[in-house]
């Protein structure tokens, strides 16, 4: 006996049914997972973006005061050379200079923070270490009192350059890769409680899928800068 033709017609409509029922729960389920990845990143922006402008404010006024005791060294360097001299005191004070410049090698306390892609970001696509991280890095730790610092084993001072190039990225004109070790001479509890504040730079990294890691450290050896930084525009004013 054969199913009369409306039976069959609903049947089939039925089948029908389920199986695209069945590819819509599918591809929303494929959905799901990028559409976290991709929206985590996003409320942050605003938050990264005023910490950005804080800290290149913060760099501006190191550039200023380093291009100042830039300016006294030179000047007592061409007094010694002159044949004027120096006292004791002003060649106290030149070799003062002369560390916080970093013509010189320094050790001390401090910390070593370790920054590089997190293969297990839980949810979040690792995201590439930019310049901009580095440098924002090192505006946090600059901020918390870091007295040197080294980016792989690269003396850097506030008028250091990060940069991206070839796409790799260059400290000064050196090149570093990653993992990126930044190591601050100072205080380690000050630079890691000013690392550790909740919602702050290194927050934001990680929220994007950076892995950011601070470890104290007793003792850490910086080398000094290598070579110095020509001025090819900066001239000392005039006074009248």
């Amino acid at each position: 006996m054969t199913r009369p033709p409306i039976l069959r017609w609903q049947a089939a409509l039925a089948v029908l049914l389920a199986v695209v029922g069945f590819l819509a729960v599918v591809q929303q389920r494929s959905r799901q997972p990028l559409r976290q990845a991709t929206d985590l990143p996003t409320w942050r922006l605003q938050e990264l973006a005023v910490l950005v402008r804080q800290q290149e404010t913060v760099r501006e006024a190191l550039q200023r005061e380093v291009e100042t005791l830039q300016r006294q060294v030179r000047e007592f360097e061409a007094a010694l050379t002159e044949g004027r001299g120096l006292s004791e005191a002003m060649a106290r004070e030149l070799a003062q200079y002369r560390l916080v410049l970093g013509l010189v090698p320094v050790e001390g306390p401090g910390v070593r923070v370790t920054v590089a892609e997190d293969a297990d970001a839980g949810g979040v696509l690792p995201s590439a270490v930019h310049a901009q991280d580095l440098s924002g890095l090192a505006n946090e730790l600059w901020s918390a009192g870091a007295e040197a610092m080294a980016i792989n084993g690269v003396r850097v001072m506030a008028t250091t350059g990060i940069r991206s190039a070839d796409g790799r990225l260059e400290v000064g004109d050196l090149p570093v890769a990653p993992p990126y070790r930044l190591e601050a001479i100072g205080d380690p509890a000050a630079m890691q409680a000013a690392l550790a504040i909740r919602g702050g730079f290194v927050d934001g990294l990680r929220a994007v899928g950076v892995r950011v890691e601070v470890r104290p450290e007793a003792r850490i050896r910086l080398p000094a800068r290598p070579g110095t930084v020509p001025f090819r525009h900066a001239r000392r004013q005039s006074v009248e």
